[in-house]
């Protein structure tokens, strides 16, 4: 399992709506938000994304959300990830049943902490 301190793999996928993704339009660019679900697991996770998808704006045009039942290497679904523009992981976790995953307002949370975390203040304190 993906953690804290390690890069997001690149990947290729579909999202829920059909679309393909492909990490490396996003890497370097923006932050990003992902969640991996299991093909079972999105019927039983739609309040889930339809308020992640609800507070898309709040995230800013800065960060961008993924929302996916497609295999990504390191991850087992349900799970969720967030990451800096650099694909940096600064917030993961995966749960055995979706309703279990962390509400919007905390993911929203650690994107402010990527927005307004100092890295050269970090390498300081190492």
């Amino acid at each position: 399992m993906l953690q804290r301190g390690d890069h997001v793999p690149h990947f290729e996928v579909r999202d829920v709506d059909g679309q393909p993704v492909s990490y490396s339009t996003i890497w370097q660019r923006r932050n990003l938000v992902l969640l991996v679900l299991s093909a079972t697991d999105v019927d039983s996770a739609d309040r889930y994304i339809a308020e992640l998808a609800a507070s898309a704006p709040a995230f800013g045009e800065t960060t961008a959300i993924v929302i996916t039942s497609d295999t990504v290497p390191g991850l087992s679904a349900p799970a969720v990830v967030v990451a800096d523009r650099w694909g940096e992981i600064v917030y993961a976790t995966a749960t055995a049943d979706p309703a279990d995953l962390p509400p919007t307002r905390e993911l929203l949370e650690w994107i402010s902490y990527v927005e307004t975390r100092c890295p050269e203040c970090e390498g300081e304190a190492k």
